[in-house]
């Protein structure tokens, strides 16, 4: 490529290392072209309501969200197993909302709550984008976003996670509800991986709608598990991995205590005579809020 250039490869490889420019006419054409076939997907949202009891507050909603899809089969399978189950990542985020669902129906609050098991979220946070810009309501009268993805229960849960409720309002109902069941509410144990803007309570955020997304916490009740320790194994040898799958050891109560949590906060927010608010100041709220 470089043969009719007026300078050559050690010369480019020089210049590019000094931080030079290095491009140069080579004196050649070059025609390529290559050949695609798009095959279209179709995946929906699946969405449900409870109607909320208070003819003033019932037109606004409080939206929880899960995402229901995962990343697929491996193309390059490490072991026979060559399918990505995703059973903590979401399967059991989906089984949350799905339980908090079930409690609301049976005693609907003041407010209408929307229950969205969102598609997509591993191909770029997709469904939640595309009902955040084309809502089955006003996206003025979402209030609030709750959303779940991938709590782990591998020990016995000494406190969780509420990724953006230090932006909001919302971060006074997280912690009476985590308090309310034995939980300590901690600050991000992972700001390097930004996770407030990795799932789908971001697409909420990016049209004005306080959100979070909660998740379990580092810290283990019992002294013999070394909780952080067993959270980042996850990350590194589980996560979008097939050995993410029902082989993976469950704390149940502590499942059973975090969904409770997940409930309270909704119902707090759903019952509360004014709506959640942005920090003064907040840089999302700044940046996003209407």
């Amino acid at each position: 490529l470089l043969q009719d250039a007026p300078i050559s490869f050690d010369e480019a490889l020089e210049a590019t290392a000094a931080d030079r420019p290095a491009s140069t006419p080579l004196g050649i054409e070059v025609s390529m072209s290559r050949r695609t076939t798009h095959e279209g997907i179709s995946s929906p949202n699946v969405i449900g309501i409870v109607r909320g009891t208070d003819p003033a507050l019932a037109g606004e909603y409080v939206v929880y969200t899960a995402h229901l899809d995962h990343i697929g089969r491996e193309t390059a399978p490490e072991t026979n197993d060559d399918i990505n189950n995703g059973a903590y990542d979401n399967a059991m985020g989906i089984s949350i909302m799905l339980e908090t669902a079930n409690v609301f129906a049976a005693d609907p609050p003041a407010r209408s709550v929307m229950f969205i098991a969102l598609t997509a979220e591993e191909s770029g946070l997709l469904g939640s984008d595309y009902f955040a810009h084309y809502p089955t309501v006003p996206i003025e009268k979402i209030v609030a976003n709750v959303n779940v993805d991938m709590p782990l229960f591998l020990y016995p849960l000494a406190d969780i996670v509420a990724f953006g409720s230090e932006h909001s309002s919302l971060q006074g109902d997280v912690a009476l509800a985590a308090r309310a069941e034995g939980f300590a509410l901690t600050p991000n144990p992972l700001p390097e991986e930004n996770l407030f803007v990795r799932s789908d309570q971001y697409s909420f955020v990016r049209q004005g709608v306080p959100s979070i997304f909660l998740v379990s916490g580092f810290t283990s009740l019992d002294p013999e598990h070394d909780g952080e320790a067993l959270f980042r194994d996850h990350l590194k040898n589980h996560y979008h991995k097939p050995s993410d799958d029902l082989s993976r050891p469950v704390d149940w109560p502590s499942a059973v205590r975090f969904t409770r949590s997940h409930i309270r906060i909704g119902y707090a927010v759903a019952n509360a005579t004014a709506r959640p608010t942005w920090n003064d100041g907040d840089f999302f709220g700044e940046r996003f809020a209407p």
